[in-house]
């Protein structure tokens, strides 16, 4: 059985003489084409940005943001090359060191009609962070993903330690968010692990703590008025297993931030005599308490005291 035939109508493309013929139009939409990319090409991006920077005013927050220059990079976005933000104070170290940041619109935002949603990708330490913001007059919100952060490379992590050093691969994601100008009022919640971490060189009061690794940690925590939450911070290693949860009350410096956790701390199945030495000056459970119940960790970061 033959089928019947289906005849489709034939496009006429006479209305292309009329307006000057196909060969003219192609040209016009070539040139079109060419005027876009060298325009985005030559443009002075990296004037615009120093402008908007100026007028975030950070130097009255005191920082300091600087970016040695801006080129267009197409499906990225911006690619701002050399960005350093630090404190004013030559001496402190830098909270952000970045070969380069890619910054384009969020196209979440851009679909409900909002300008104001910025993604951030960043090369730094090793690693890889991605961040989307979202700003408006009343709340601010950001979502930070973390991949493979060298942590012996970032520099404001030594300052903080004051003594020891931390090596291993930071990633997860944390979210932030503040209404209006506050700082107290900031939330905050996060998930990170950590592979291979080391501690050496590190100090409890003015006891010196042996070199520890732990192949797997995990963190989960939140931060409201304040306060910061430790949900779980748990450590797994040959050397030693660590379990921390409770409170920290922030203060100014950070060192002065007021303890409240739990700690229960055990030998690892290939634990060093140093280490077993060091487990050995935990305070002695209370009478009647469980052998593994845990101790209470209380006074500051700078001076912590168990019981």
């Amino acid at each position: 059985m033959r089928l019947p035939s289906l005849h489709l109508p034939r496009l006429s493309f006479d209305w292309l003489e009329i307006a000057g013929g196909r060969r003219l139009l192609l040209y016009g939409f070539y040139t079109s084409v060419l005027f876009v990319v060298f325009l985005f090409a030559n443009f002075p991006h990296h004037a615009v940005t120093q402008r908007i920077l100026d007028s975030l005013n950070l130097k009255s927050q005191g920082l300091q943001l600087q970016v040695a220059d801006t080129r267009f990079a197409w499906w990225r976005g911006f690619e701002l090359q050399r960005v350093h933000l630090a404190p004013l104070d030559p001496d402190r170290a830098a909270f952000l060191d970045a070969s380069s940041l890619f910054v384009r619109p969020g196209f979440d935002g851009l679909l409900r009609g909002h300008i104001n949603n910025v993604h951030l990708q960043g090369l730094m330490y090793g690693g890889e962070i991605d961040s989307d913001l979202a700003l408006d007059s009343q709340m601010r919100r950001a979502t930070v993903t973390v991949d493979h952060v060298q942590l012996q490379r970032y520099p404001l992590l030594v300052e903080l330690l004051q003594d020891g050093t931390l090596s291993g691969l930071l990633s997860g994601i944390m979210s932030v968010e503040q209404h209006g100008g506050d700082n107290v009022d900031t939330r905050a919640a996060g998930e990170f692990d950590l592979d291979n971490l080391s501690i050496a060189n590190a100090k409890v009061s003015i006891f010196p703590v042996p070199a520890l690794h732990f192949d797997k940690t995990s963190l989960k925590f939140s931060l409201q008025a304040g306060r910061l939450e430790v949900q779980e911070l748990q450590a797994d290693g040959p050397d030693m297993t660590l379990s921390i949860s409770g409170q920290i009350a922030l203060r100014q410096p950070i060192s002065d931030s007021v303890l409240n956790l739990k700690l229960t701390a055990a030998p690892g199945p290939n634990s060093p005599e140093e280490v077993k030495n060091l487990l050995a000056l935990l305070p002695p459970p209370a009478k009647g308490a469980k052998p593994d119940a845990p101790h209470i960790v209380s006074g500051t970061l700078a001076r912590p005291r168990v019981r």
